[in-house]
C-alpha cells in the first residue's frame, strides 16, 4: 500500500452497480487509483488488516459518517460555452424577464437559423488568446466538478480542445474532449444544403486530436469524433467521421432528433430524415450517442432499438430553452422502455445550466410523472443513469461509472445529515427531492481529494473566477465590438 491510499468509512453507499447496491454503512478502500474494497465497515476493516501494519498505518482516512458516498457523475453530453456568457441571453440581459424573445429553438425550432447559428459558433475559439481559454476552460471545468461531476463527454465545445483537457489535467477531472464539427448550413428560404468548409480538413483536425490523446486505461483525457448536428454534416464528412469511430475504435457523438421541426427540415435539405441518415452513413450503430433523440418517427425509433445506440437527454435544460423533448413525443422513455441505455446530461450553453444532480432530480420527476407511476424510474435508476450508464455512452464504462473493485476511484460525497434527512431511511430520495449541486462536499478522482469541503486543495475559487472574468473581458472587447461603457457596468458594477 502507497502514501496516496484512502480509507473512505461510514458513509450510506449507492454503488451504482448492476444490482444497485446500496450499504446504509459502508466503506471505500483506494490504493493508488484503485478501487480494491467496498463493503459494509466490517469487511473493508478485515481487508485492510490483510495489508502491513506500516502501511495501514500510512493510509489517510475520510470520514464519511452523515454523507452519501456515491460513484464520480458522469455528464456525457456537455459543451463549454462560457465564452458566450455576455452577449446570449447572458449578463447583458435586461433585469426584466417580461419582454424574452423564445428563440431558435421553441416552439419546435427554426431549423435553419439554428444551424446557421452552429455554423458561425466554430470560428469563436480562434479568436481566444491561448490564456483566454485556458481561463475560460479551467472556470467552466471548476463548474462541473465543484458540481460533483468527476468526468465530462464534450459533443462540442466554443474552445480550444487542447485548452480543454489542459484545464481538466490540471484541476484533476476527466475528459472526454472534441472538437466543434460542421461543415454545412441549411440556408433559409432554399431547400438545398450549402457546403461552408471542407470535410477533408475537418476531418483531419479531428484525426489529430484523437492520435493526441488516445483512449488509455487510467489517463484522465481521450478524445472522440463528434458532428454537432445532422443539420450541418455533409455526406463526406458523416462517412469520414464513421471510418474515424471505427479505426479508433471510439464513440460518435450528434445531435439527433432534437426538435419538432427537424425531420422535415433535414428532409428538404438532404433528401430524407434523420435518423434514416444517420443509418444511410453508417453511423448508427452501438457507438452512436444520440443526443436528445426525440423526434423520430416509429421506423426510425425500431432501427435506433435495432442498432443499440446511446441515448442521451437533458432533462433539467429543456424548459429553459422550450424545447418539448421529454413530453411532446415520449420517445425517450419509450427507447428506454425498448432496452436502449438512456443517460443523462447536462447539455450547456450561455443560460444557467444545472448540474448533474439536478439533471438527476429532473429525470426523477418528470420520467415518473409522465409514465404516472413513482416507481418508473427510482432515485437509484436517476443515479446509474448519470453514472453507470452515462459511463458506457462514452465507452468508458469499464473503468468508470460505478463503485466496484478494480475500477478507478472516482467517488462523491455529499453531506445529508440536516433537517432534510431527518429519518429519511433513503438519503439519495431525499437529496434528490431537496438537494443540489451545491450539497457536493468531497470529490475523489482516481483515488486524489479534489474537493474538500466544497473546495479544490490547489486552486482558489475566488482566483478561478477573477481569471475567468478578466479573460471574458478581454475576448468580448476585441472580438464581440460590445460598447465598453456596457461592459464596466457589467464587470466593474457587479452587485
Amino acid at each position: 500500500m502507497t502514501s496516496s491510499s484512502l480509507l473512505v468509512e461510514g458513509g450510506f453507499i449507492y454503488t451504482a452497480d448492476e444490482h444497485h447496491t446500496i450499504l446504509p454503512s459502508g466503506s471505500v478502500l483506494i490504493v493508488d487509483d484503485r478501487i480494491v474494497a467496498v463493503g459494509d465497515r466490517a469487511e473493508v476493516a478485515d481487508a485492510l488488516a490483510r495489508f502491513p501494519k506500516e502501511a495501514g498505518d500510512r493510509i489517510q482516512r475520510v470520514n464519511a459518517e452523515g454523507m452519501l458516498v456515491l460513484p464520480g457523475l458522469v455528464n456525457a453530453h456537455w459543451h463549454e460555452m462560457f465564452a458566450l456568457r455576455l452577449p446570449f441571453k447572458g449578463a447583458l440581459r435586461d433585469p426584466s424577464d417580461r419582454d424574452d424573445a423564445p428563440g431558435f429553438m421553441a416552439h419546435g425550432g427554426d431549423i435553419p437559423k439554428l444551424s446557421l447559428a452552429f455554423d458561425s459558433f466554430s470560428h469563436v475559439s480562434d479568436g481566444m488568446t491561448e490564456d483566454e481559454a485556458d481561463a475560460i476552460a479551467r472556470y467552466s471545468l471548476w463548474t462541473q466538478l465543484r458540481s460533483g461531476t468527476t468526468t465530462v463527454g464534450d459533443a462540442g465545445s466554443l474552445n480550444r480542445p487542447d485548452q480543454v483537457a489542459h484545464a481538466a489535467q490540471a484541476l484533476g477531472i476527466r475528459a472526454s474532449i472534441t472538437t466543434w464539427a460542421s461543415d454545412a448550413v441549411c440556408p433559409p428560404g432554399e431547400n438545398k444544403y450549402r457546403r461552408t468548409r471542407d470535410a477533408d480538413a475537418v476531418l483531419s483536425s479531428i484525426e489529430e486530436l484523437l492520435q493526441r490523446y488516445p483512449s488509455e486505461p487510467g489517463g484522465l483525457v481521450r478524445s472522440a469524433p463528434s458532428a454537432l448536428y445532422v443539420t450541418n454534416l455533409s455526406d463526406e464528412l458523416g462517412h469520414g467521421l464513421r471510418d474515424l469511430a471505427e479505426r479508433y475504435d471510439t464513440p460518435f457523438l450528434t445531435h439527433v432528433g432534437a426538435l419538432r421541426n427537424e425531420p422535415e427540415a433535414v428532409r428538404t435539405y438532404y433528401g430524407t430524415t434523420s435518423v434514416r441518415r444517420l443509418d444511410d452513413l453508417g453511423l448508427l450503430s452501438e457507438r452512436l450517442m444520440a443526443i436528445h433523440c426525440a423526434f423520430a418517427d416509429q421506423e426510425e425509433r425500431e432501427r435506433l432499438v435495432a442498432s443499440n445506440v446511446h441515448i442521451s437527454h437533458s432533462p433539467a435544460k429543456y424548459g429553459s430553452t422550450g424545447e418539448s423533448t421529454m413530453s411532446e413525443t415520449k420517445a425517450i422513455p419509450e427507447l428506454m422502455r425498448s432496452g436502449l441505455d438512456v443517460s443523462l446530461s447536462t447539455d450547456g450553453g450561455s443560460l444557467p445550466v444545472g448540474g448533474m444532480p439536478e439533471a438527476m432530480a429532473a429525470a426523477w420527476q418528470v420520467h415518473n410523472e409522465m409514465a404516472a407511476d413513482p416507481c418508473h424510474v427510482p432515485p437509484t435508476q436517476a443515479l446509474a443513469m448519470a453514472t453507470r450508464l452515462a459511463a458506457r455512452g462514452l465507452r468508458w464504462a469499464d473503468e468508470i461509472g460505478s463503485l466496484e473493485e478494480g475500477k478507478q476511484a472516482d467517488l462523491v460525497l455529499i453531506r445529508a445529515d440536516d433537517w432534510r434527512y431527518l429519518l429519511s431511511p433513503r438519503p439519495l430520495e431525499a437529496f434528490l427531492t431537496l438537494g443540489g449541486s451545491n450539497d457536493v462536499d468531497t470529490v475523489i478522482v482516481a483515488g486524489k481529494i479534489r474537493l474538500s469541503g466544497g473546495h479544490h486543495p490547489e486552486f482558489d475559487e475566488a482566483e478561478l473566477t477573477d481569471h475567468y472574468l478578466r479573460a471574458l473581458r478581454s475576448f468580448s472587447t476585441r472580438q464581440l465590438d460590445l460598447d465598453e461603457a456596457v461592459l464596466a457596468r457589467v464587470f466593474d458594477e457587479r452587485p
